[in-house]
Parts: C-alpha cells; structure tokens; sequence
C-alpha cells in the first residue's frame, strides 16, 4: 500500500511541471474582472497545493523527510519568509497581501521544492520544455490568425497571455534558447518543431510590433520609467525599517503616490498611478526590502553560476539560456505571472540537471528526528528502506500536519476572495441591465472577502449611484426618503471602511471624498468631511496635480477663491503645461474680480490647446470677451507654460456643488472621516 502511494505521488509530481508549462500561457477564465492574471495565479495556487499534498504523501509513505538542497533552495526558503513577514509586518490590508504576491511566490517556491527533491529523470526536464514551447506556439498562431484576420476573438491586439508587451516580453525569452535547440538538436522530428517554433513566434511577433507601429498613436512605454523606479527603490532604503522588509507585497501603489517625483507630471504618464515598479528587481526591494532583493538574487545568480561550468545536453543548455534571458528580461521590466512563471520553471530544470550531473552544491538529505543523513548519489537515496522507527514517524507527522493545516486554512480564504471576484464580474455584467441585482452581488462581494477595500469602494459608488437616482424622482414618499437616507449612509460607511481597511490607500481617500461631496446639498457637515478627505488624499499623493485641482473646485463651489486661487496655483506649479489647472485659476481669478490676472491665464491657456482642438476657439472667444474688460495698455505676449506638445484636452470648469434636493439628509455624527494620525 506504502509502495503504491508512494509511485503515484511521484507521478503526480512529474506532471506537475509540464502541466505548469503548458498551461500558463494560455489559460484564462473570462468570468473574473481580470481575466488573465487572476486566474494564473489560481492555476499555480492549485498545482502548487497538488504538490505539496503528494510530497506529504510521499513523505508519509516512506517515513522519512527528504530534501534536496540546490542553490538555489536555502535562498528560496528565506525569499518566502521574507514575503512573509513583510506581509505581516509591513503591509496595512495583511490578509490581501499574503493572499496575493505573497501566496503567488511560496506556491512557486513549493512547485520547485517539490520537484527538485522528488525527480531525478531527462524526461521531466524534456517534457517541461517540449510543453512550454508548444503551449507558446499555439499563442503564436492564434495571434497571427488574428493578425491576417483569419480568426476574430475581439481587437487584433487581444491576447490569450493579456497582450501586445506580454506576448513580446515571452517570445524575447524563449527564442534565444529555441534557436540553440535548432542547430543543436541531433533528432530530426524535435529539430522541425524547433524550427518551426522559432519562425512563427519571430513572425508573430514582428505582426505584433508592428501592431504597435501602425495604432496611429505615439508610442509609449507602458512600465514606470527607470529612473523613477529607481529613485522609489532609494526612498524606501532611508528608513531603517522599509530598508529590510520593504513596504510591504501588493503595496507598491501606495508606496508610489507617496514617493513619485513631482517631475513625472511634466511627462505623458503623468495621469497614471502604477501597481509595480520599473522591473522586477526594485518592484521586490521597494515592497520586500533589501532582505528581498539579495535572496531573490543569490537564487538565480548561484544557481547560473553553477550551471554556466556544467555541459549536459541541448535541454541543460536551453534551461540555462532561458533562465538567463527571463533575469535580464526582469531587470528591464516588471515580472507578470507569465514571466515570473517561467523564470520558477527555467530555474527548477537548471537545478534538475545539475542534480543529474552530481553537482558538489546539489544535495539529497535525509532529516531524522537526532541525525541528518546525506546520501551521496540520487541512486543511493532510492535504495534508502522504507523507515520503520517510530520515533521518526513522529517527525513526519510533525511536517505533514502544519501542511494539511496550511492547505485548509489557505484554501478557505483564497476560495472566499475567488468566490468574491466571481461575484464582482457578475455585478459588473449586470449593472446596466439590473441594478438591483448588480447591488446585491457587490453586497456578496465584500460579504466573501470583507477585508479587501476595492469592494468596499465599489459598492460605496453603487449606493450613492442607486440613492441619486431615486431623489431625481419628483415625488418622493417616506419609504423613498427612508430608502435614500439608508443607501446614502450605506455609502458613506463602506467608503470609510475601505479608507480603515488601508489608510494608505490614495484611492479608498479619494472616493471618499468624492462620495462626501456629492452630499454636500444633503447633509449638514459634508462639505467639511469632503476637505478633510481631500487633503488626507494630498497627504498620501503630494505630487498629484489632480488633487489639488479637485479641492480647490470645492473652495470654488464655496465662492472661497482666495483658497481656490491657492489650491489652483499648486496645480500649476505642479504641472505648469497643463491648460485646465491654468483655466481653472483664470475662473477663480474672475471670482476674484482680478481680471488682469484672469487674462494673463487665459492666454497660457491658449498658448498650450492644440488650434485644431474644439476647445482653442471657446478659449479664445473667453480670452477677447476678458481683454474687452481691461483698461486700455500695450497687449503684452503671455509668459507663463510652454509646452513642446500643444494638448487636446477639454476645458472644464471648476465643478459645481451638487444641486439642492426635495429633502435633507440627517446622518449619524459617526459619518464624519476618521483621519490617521
């Protein structure tokens, strides 16, 4: 009974990799809000929870721990740990970030574990490849049929691994190690799939570039910039304790309002907040710290290190160029699932094979409960008896069960946050058709997972939506005003609870704000809690134009423009090219009866809109209508902001407070925001 566990756990095991390989980059499920990565991460948290199961099993059987110690493993272990505590430690929503980049390394590292230790066999390390590259070449067809509009999934940039840059990042890291299959590989039938492997993804990948070529927008690199990568990664070694742990996995977005240099603004990403860094490397020591970055980087250089003075066969080789193609690749730009994927995969092969090949570095051990025996050969390891001492079956009972126990506690929580983006995308399908019912699945949505704040925030903006629309209703009975006093609470409670949730979150402050001043009208104390929101917001992103401009709108709506004037000066000095800061502050200047200074910023305001715009003659018309009301001087040229790039963007005024509407809203004296100290 042992013997047969034991063989079909080992089976198990050697199909985890080639499943891994094939599987990841093709596989999606359009029945979440995200429809690729989302769902690869699950796909590794199940192959990663088959695994350990097997090895426990395997480890039950024979009665024995073992472990074979790589290179790269001991670095891999502390890698986790680290995840681990910085998650703990560091990061304000702990269970979302263990449950996301957190879970997503320890399952790759288990994967690698499991496999290192349990396998001893080419065919592994063969099929793995073989699966990775025909995987990757059915991505090739069906992205250069839809290129030659052969077939139609949707746009011609759709693609199944989540785009143009994706497919391009995957395709640079496996054809260095495919044209070395093709003059290397002796059999004929593998040297035709290489070859043609190698020629369609080439030539898909051209159709792909030249997708980018020919969209009729300017090209632009999609990844945070490197020099501000960089300068974050800095930032975040100046305290003694972000220097160790970073500031936390699934944390770098707040860690870049924060930390993002006013000098972004005056670029064409300055509208964009960004969830990773430049590349991997600074995304790792900017949310992990330095402890992250050197284990991250001693598994993949020792492990190459050792690799480049081993010479195996044409597989050994490909593992190793693939393994360094996807590190350099991931100091370039930042790792999705598909990359880091492939960088776990090439880096199980390459210590399979220096396991193979005896490698001095590469150990099998066997830990007993008093001694730990290191059998010298992979062979010797096998001819090992099945352990019959009972003392050390209690050490395998003291592994297996924290495994089972993890596994439970894991799939309880990571099954209730699936369930509830399931719930979401439902809620998102059905909000133009069912109000009613998208409301009700958003209610489930943070039910499920009640810890992550963008649930929180979503069904906050449905139940201010949901209360709006019933006050547009010219007669309202007790039950509607009843109904919209509850839904408006419902809102205001569950933004602040996103803002409790993480208070270093821009976006949880940001929303609340907005949900504050949409009941400036309603309620008594609302436009107070809006400001209050809004500089919490500052606080968290100093250098976001956008902020300023959206609370000086409020001093505005309040006839304050001395505030307006000062907030919107901010804007400007933050982003001086941008014409609807300029245009704004001439609206407040106006309110202020400072024509002259009105005029000086309508004409910034013309110097920066694209004449072909529809909105350069709407400012040009309000410029003359402005100068007709200065006393007569010398026109002189403006000499405010230039811009290298006139902008076509619209004109908007500061907004409006909200209308009054048919009743008054009396809300709890807890409605206030609780601002962090």
């Amino acid at each position: 009974m042992r013997q047969n566990l034991d063989k079909f756990a080992t089976f198990v095991l050697k199909l985890i990799l080639p499943v891994l390989a094939f599987a990841i980059p093709l596989f999606f499920l359009p029945i979440t809000p995200n429809f690729f990565d989302y769902n690869k991460i699950y796909l590794i948290y199940l192959l990663a929870s088959i695994s350990l199961i097997a090895w426990t099993v395997r480890i039950i059987a024979r009665k024995r721990v073992h472990l074979t110690l790589t290179p790269a493993t001991i670095p891999l272990l502390a890698l986790s740990v680290t995840y681990i505590l910085s998650s703990i430690i560091q990061s304000p929503t702990v269970l979302l970030s263990l449950l996301g980049r957190t879970s997503l390394i320890i399952s790759l590292v288990i994967i690698f574990i499991a496999v290192t230790t349990t396998q001893k066999n080419e065919k592994v390390i063969s099929s793995t490849i073989v699966s990775l590259l025909f995987s990757f070449l059915i991505l090739s067809v069906i992205s250069l049929l839809q290129y030659l509009d052969l077939i139609q999934i949707r746009e011609k940039n759709f693609s199944l691994i989540g785009g143009i840059f994706p497919y391009l990042i995957v395709a640079i890291t496996l054809l260095p190690g495919s044209i070395y299959l093709v003059f290397k590989s002796k059999n004929l039938f593998a040297k035709i799939f290489y070859i043609v492997f190698t020629t369609l993804t080439t030539v898909t990948a051209i159709s792909q570039i030249n997708l980018i070529l020919t969209s009729g927008q300017p090209f632009t690199w999609p990844y945070l910039p490197f020099s501000v990568g960089w300068a974050i990664a800095i930032d975040t070694l100046k305290s003694v304790r972000t220097a160790i742990l970073g500031t936390g996995p699934e944390n770098f977005l707040s860690t870049f309002t924060r930390l993002r240099p006013a000098s972004m603004n005056l670029s064409t990403l300055w509208n964009i907040r960004f969830a990773n860094s430049s590349n991997e490397l600074f995304n790792i020591i900017s949310t992990t710290g330095i402890l992250g970055g050197i284990f991250w980087l001693s598994a993949i250089i020792k492990t190459l290190g050792k690799a480049r003075k081993s010479t195996l066969s044409p597989h050994f080789i490909f593992s190793f160029i693939t393994l360094l193609t996807s590190f350099v690749i991931s100091l370039i730009v930042p790792a999705n699932v598909v990359l880091l994927s492939i960088i776990f995969i090439s880096l199980t092969l390459t210590c399979l094979y220096l396991k193979l090949s005896g490698d001095s570095n590469t150990k099998d051990i066997t830990l007993n409960l008093f001694t730990t025996s290191t059998p010298s050969t992979a062979k010797e390891y096998e001819q090992l008896p099945i352990e019959k001492s009972s003392i050390n079956q209690i050490l395998v009972i003291f592994f297996s069960l924290p495994c089972i126990i993890l596994l439970i506690t894991f799939w309880y929580f990571s099954g209730r946050a699936y369930a509830a983006s399931l719930a979401t995308f439902q809620a998102i399908e059905l909000i133009n058709t069912n109000a009613g019912a998208s409301y009700e699945k958003q209610a489930l949505a943070y039910t499920l997972d009640p810890y992550n704040p963008s649930y929180r925030i979503n069904f906050s903006q449905t139940s201010l939506g949901l209360a709006n629309s019933l006050a547009t209703n010219k007669e309202l009975s007790d039950q509607d005003k009843n109904n919209i006093s509850q839904l408006i609470q419902q809102a205001i409670r569950e933004a602040k609870n996103a803002a409790s949730l993480d208070p270093k979150s821009v976006i949880s402050w940001e929303n609340l704000a907005y949900i504050y001043s949409q009941l400036t009208n309603f309620a008594e104390g609302a436009i107070d809690w809006t400001i209050a929101s809004y500089n919490q917001a500052i606080l968290l992103d100093p250098t976001n134009p956008n902020l300023r401009l959206s609370l000086g709108g409020i001093f505005y709506s309040l006839q304050d423009y001395d505030s307006a004037i000062k907030l919107f000066g901010q804007t400007i000095d933050l982003k001086p090219d941008w014409p609807n800061a300029h245009y704004n502050l001439a609206s407040a200047y106006i309110g202020n009866k400072n024509i002259k200074k009105a005029v000086e910023e309508m004409r910034i305001v013309v110097q920066l809109i694209d004449p072909n715009s529809s909105d350069y003659q709407k400012a040009q018309n309000e410029l003359t209508d402005l100068e007709k009301q200065l006393p007569k001087e010398p026109v002189q040229p403006a000499t405010g902001a230039t811009s290298s790039q006139k902008d076509n963007i619209e004109l908007v005024p500061p907004t409006p407070l909200p209308s009054q509407p048919a009743t008054n809203i009396n809300l709890p004296e807890t409605s206030g925001p609780e601002i962090p100290i």
